[in-house]
């Protein structure tokens, strides 16, 4: 333990070494931090040149529900998605999937997911796919009469998750898969340092992996990682493995010092959803 007043002193010169002392010995401490992050070079260009290598645009909605309106919106969201793929697929629209909120904060929720193949498109959709089908904006006109909340965010995939596929159900199931959204809030500037440690906490548990993106507009430094499970007992099994890898808990260390907030919620997916 060092005693203040062992460095008092007249002396201007032997101060200044002093505080030069503390200072240099507070660093050496902190070196010893098992949870401090680990140095990385400083970026030299923006996040959507240095972490992904695709032109591809997501658009991540989140509808908040009437409670007792849950299924008649499921029904006409239902009908909604088959005649904008209908009337897009064609033109590389891609409906990555749709889901239910079962566990998580909000739970009269539902999640989106829109892949454009780049922003020109994104400009030419538009981010409610602007039309003037009849068709459509009915389907819009119900829907909007069962909302309480809406909003969405643009993303771009880290490019180390990939593109999500299409999960259909394993021949001969009866019950869909369950999906984990977990969604990462990061302090301002750490979004290079958190790629950089999930490229290698990647491959943990590379079946499980379903989407890894981060936020261009709306909330910015958010993260959103989808993982799939055959069920509960299924995401156990898989967590605890990657627990018992060398090497995760290292991902863990450096990772969690990045986070301002994290939340994570079950999904399980609508009947038209390509992910089940």
């Amino acid at each position: 333990m060092y005693s203040p007043s062992r460095f008092l002193c007249t002396d201007g010169g032997s101060l200044l070494k002093k505080i030069n002392f503390l200072f240099n010995l507070n660093s050496r401490c902190l070196s010893f931090n098992p949870f401090a992050p680990k140095n990385i070079e400083q970026p030299k260009d923006s996040h959507s040149k240095l972490l992904t290598e695709s032109e591809h645009v997501f658009e991540v909605q989140h509808h908040t529900v009437k409670p007792r309106h849950m299924t008649d919106y499921e029904n006409v969201y239902n009908d909604y998605i088959s005649e904008i793929i209908q009337k897009y697929n064609v033109q590389g629209l891609i409906h990555t999937g749709s889901w239910r909120v079962h566990i998580g904060n909000v739970q009269n929720q539902f999640v989106h997911i829109w892949m454009f193949k780049n922003f020109s498109q994104f400009d030419e959709f538009g981010s409610d796919f602007r039309t003037d089908d009849d068709k459509v904006i009915k389907y819009r006109e119900k829907m909007n009469d069962y909302l309480v909340q809406r909003a969405n965010q643009v993303c771009l995939s880290f490019s180390y998750w990939g593109i999500p596929q299409p999960r259909p159900l394993e021949s001969g199931s009866r019950q869909n898969n369950i999906y984990e959204m977990r969604s990462y809030w990061l302090k301002p500037g750490t979004l290079i340092e958190w790629g950089n440690n999930w490229v290698k906490g990647i491959k943990y548990r590379p079946d499980a992996k379903v989407l890894g993106v981060f936020s261009q507009i709306g909330e910015l430094y958010n993260v959103h990682h989808m993982w799939c499970y055959k069920d509960f007992h299924n995401r156990k099994l898989t967590r605890s493995a990657a627990w018992g890898r060398p090497g995760w808990d290292d991902n863990v260390a450096y990772t969690v010092p990045l986070i301002r907030k994290m939340e994570s919620k079950i999904l399980v997916p609508l009947k038209n959803s390509p992910m089940q």
